[in-house]
């Protein structure tokens, strides 16, 4: 395995290809993850473990099973039937090992059944012909990058007063261009390859 092709996948899973400002992939997100580091932590914890464990099964299930057998056009189907799988297997653990954690996590992982970002990072990771360390590392990478726009974008919010600005900017219009200037920074990052 090349390590450049790993740092490769890497860097854009985080910078250039960011799941929530660049691809707006992981706005599914609950709103409360969005406010408090806590949650934002929490949410992104849930975003990384979902999208590892997702896109480990489904590359397994897209090499072994439908490109080996030619079922290529049921790979829709399965992909989203092992991210759905994955979420409710994972909770159903954390519930009988953790409970404390799971207790912590429910709410997070609960929403990751609407979250598209697991779901597209293991198509993306298909789709490019990763191999599985590659898939593996861009799934966690582009989990760690949910997590941290999560964190930065709380933390933001937390320490920086909203209410200041004009009123015809509280809300929602401030918050959204927030992320957009949060977006803009990623943006210089966009066609980023290692040769």
């Amino acid at each position: 395995m090349n390590p450049v092709h790993l740092t490769g996948a890497a860097l854009a899973a985080l910078l250039s290809e960011n799941f929530i400002l660049v691809n707006t992939l992981g706005v599914g997100t609950r709103m409360e993850a969005f406010r408090s580091p806590r949650e934002a932590r929490r949410a992104g914890i849930s975003v990384l473990l979902v999208m590892v464990i997702t896109v480990f099964l489904t590359w397994l299930m897209d090499v072994l099973v439908l490109q080996r057998y030619g079922l290529g056009h049921f790979r829709t189907l399965s992909f989203t039937v092992i991210a759905l799988s994955t979420v409710w297997l994972l909770r159903k653990f954390l519930s009988a090992c953790l409970p404390e954690l799971s207790r912590r996590l429910d709410g997070s992982l609960a929403s990751m059944s609407t979250n598209c970002a697991a779901l597209s990072a293991a198509y993306l990771a298909s789709s490019r012909g990763y191999e599985l360390g590659q898939a593996v590392t861009y799934a966690f990478f582009g989990g760690l990058g949910v997590l941290i726009v999560l964190m930065s974008f709380a933390g933001l919010r937390e320490a920086v007063d909203f209410d200041q600005c004009p009123r015809l900017f509280r809300g929602s219009p401030i918050a959204l261009f927030t992320l957009g200037l949060m977006a803009l920074a990623l943006v210089g990052f966009y066609g980023l390859h290692l040769s």
